[in-house]
């Protein structure tokens, strides 16, 4: 599976899936969404780009509909993410940070890569798992595309709005960052800077 450089890559293809891009994802109504563990991210990063993976069953198209993306957190657990109702309801969560609106980018390269409108910073250290919600607008489901899934281990889990389902899976998914440098690593660079200065000075002195 190709990622892009800097790709964090959460989940394992197993099998495929339509759902929220391809053939008959309206069936899951206007709403998909999908947990990540915290524990999948070793430290606070900025994302800026989201992909999904098209190798278990490569081809096909995906929907022609408008989509909006959200990114949000909650403390909620991955394993019975898709069957907890009553929780984060209704959809939509004017919490939620929306990152991408319109119809998507064709696959290429075994993928498809979403640029985000807005980068989203997330921090696993701060008690909460990352929450990746899809909005289909227009119920498109004229796709015929599959998306790579990775079975429920406790790293992705994800539901529908339409009904609660045990689903048990969730998209295979590459969040494209930007790491968030440590505060070690600010005063490391600034000393750097600091002693380029005193060499630069000292060159110029003499």
């Amino acid at each position: 599976m190709a990622a892009p450089a800097h790709a964090l890559v959460i989940g394992e293809a197993d099998s495929a899936g339509a759902f929220p891009f391809g053939p008959n994802a309206y069936l899951g109504g206007y709403y998909f969404q999908q947990i990540y563990s915290s524990a999948s991210f070793a430290s606070a990063i900025d994302i800026s780009q989201i992909s999904f993976y098209n190798t278990a069953t490569p081809g096909g198209t995906l929907n022609s509909g408008a989509y909006q993306i959200y990114l949000s957190t909650s403390t909620l657990g991955v394993a019975g993410f898709d069957t907890t109702n009553g929780v984060e309801y209704p959809w939509l969560d004017t919490s939620w940070t929306q990152v991408y609106d319109g119809t998507l980018p064709a696959l290429a390269d075994g993928r498809v890569d979403l640029d985000l409108s807005t980068t989203f910073h997330y921090d696993p250290n701060a008690g909460s798992n990352l929450v990746l919600t899809v909005r289909n607008a227009t119920l498109s489901s004229d796709g015929t595309a599959y998306l790579d899934v990775d079975k429920n281990v406790g790293v992705t889990n994800s539901r529908f709005s339409a009904y609660t389902y045990d689903w048990n899976q969730g998209l295979v998914t590459g969040f494209n960052v930007n790491p968030v440098p440590e505060p070690e690593s600010y005063a490391l660079m600034l000393a750097g800077l600091g002693l380029i200065g005193a060499v630069a000075r000292r060159r110029i002195a003499r």
